[in-house]
């Protein structure tokens, strides 16, 4: 079966190694929802097996996706680990026109795992193209500094600069030289 995927490019910093990668990764993730411009994941400093994560694909997306295969009602959000060729569907939502399609995803293994969003109907399955989201590192628990769950509405955004790890001290000392 041949696939196609409507490809956004990734954020963060795939080619940092190591620790850093992790920080890095956790830096992007505080300041706005993952998000390539398509499918998005639920802003946290800590992505961690066992926590709930919101997963949105955008109206005007799933419009001109679901254009392309009429006969489907709804959309499988999915993950595919790093290295692993096979996708696993995690929720399924069913599409309404001018409306957001969204699910929660509940991570239960730790590693670096891309969502997408491809059209479904359960009498025919998947269609044959998706659009592709962020990639994002789940932890087994979130390091120093770091937390698993998402801010609540009205809650994001509000924080110090010093407490984001890492680079926050030098955050905070840049905005003081103003």
């Amino acid at each position: 079966m041949n696939m196609a995927l409507l490809v956004r490019p990734p954020i963060g910093f795939a080619a940092a190694a190591g620790p850093v990668a992790v920080a890095v990764a956790t830096i992007v993730a505080t300041a706005a929802p993952a998000s390539a411009e398509g499918v998005t994941i639920s802003a946290s400093t800590a992505y961690c097996v066992g926590s709930t994560y919101t997963l949105t694909l955008p109206a005007a997306d799933a419009t001109i996706l679901i254009g392309n295969v009429p006969w489907q009602n709804a959309f499988a959000f999915q993950t595919r680990a790093t290295g692993d060729s096979a996708f696993n569907i995690v929720a399924t939502a069913p599409y309404v026109a001018g409306k957001d399609v969204v699910a929660t995803w509940t991570p239960t293994a730790a590693g670096e795992f891309m969502t997408s969003a491809w059209p479904y109907s359960t009498d025919r399955g998947l269609s044959n193209f998706g659009e592709n989201g962020p990639t994002v590192t789940v932890v087994q628990t979130a390091p120093a500094g770091a937390t698993c769950t998402p801010p609540t509405a009205g809650n994001g955004g509000t924080g110090s600069a010093s407490s984001i790890p890492v680079i926050g001290g030098l955050l905070s000392s840049l905005s003081a030289q103003k």
